[in-house]
C-alpha cells in the first residue's frame, strides 16, 4: 500500500491515478494528522510525504510516524528544493526527494526503485 499524504487535493488525484493502476493500493491523506491515523491503523509499503503543510510539515508527521512504525521508505515532495537537515531527513526514512512540478512517468520509476530498496543521494 502507497501512502500519498499532500494538501494539495489536484496532487493527491494525480497520483492516485498515476500510481494506483491495480499494482498497488494507494490510500490518501490531506494533512499530517490523517497520515499518522493511516500509519496507526495500516502499515504503508512507501509515503510519498508533502514537505509544506499546514499544520504538521511533512518532517512533523514523519518524526511523530517513526515514533510507532520506524522504518518505512519516504519519497519526499517539494516545491522548495532544499531541506534543512538532509541527514535527519534520511535517518527518519526519506529515500529520495522529488521537486514539484514532477513528470509522472519519473515518480513512477522512483517509486518502483525505492519499493525495491533503491536509495537516492539527495543530499547534493
Amino acid at each position: 500500500m502507497l501512502l500519498v499524504v499532500d494538501d494539495q487535493p489536484a496532487i493527491r488525484q494525480l497520483l492516485f491515478e498515476a500510481l494506483g493502476n491495480g499494482e498497488h493500493e494507494v490510500v490518501l491523506a490531506s494533512n499530517g494528522y490523517e497520515a499518522i491515523n493511516i500509519v496507526r491503523n495500516q502499515k504503508p509499503d512507501l509515503i510519498l510525504l508533502d514537505l509544506k503543510m499546514p499544520g504538521l510539515s511533512g518532517l512533523e508527521t514523519l518524526r511523530e510516524i517513526n515514533k510507532f512504525s520506524p522504518g518505512i521508505p519516504v519519497i519526499l515532495i517539494t516545491a522548495y528544493g532544499e531541506l534543512s537537515d538532509p541527514e535527519e531527513a534520511e535517518r527518519m526514512g526519506v529515500r529520495c526527494v522529488v521537486i514539484k512540478p514532477f513528470d509522472l512517468n519519473k515518480m513512477r520509476d522512483v517509486v518502483r526503485k525505492v519499493l525495491e530498496g533503491f536509495r537516492f543521494d539527495f543530499r547534493d
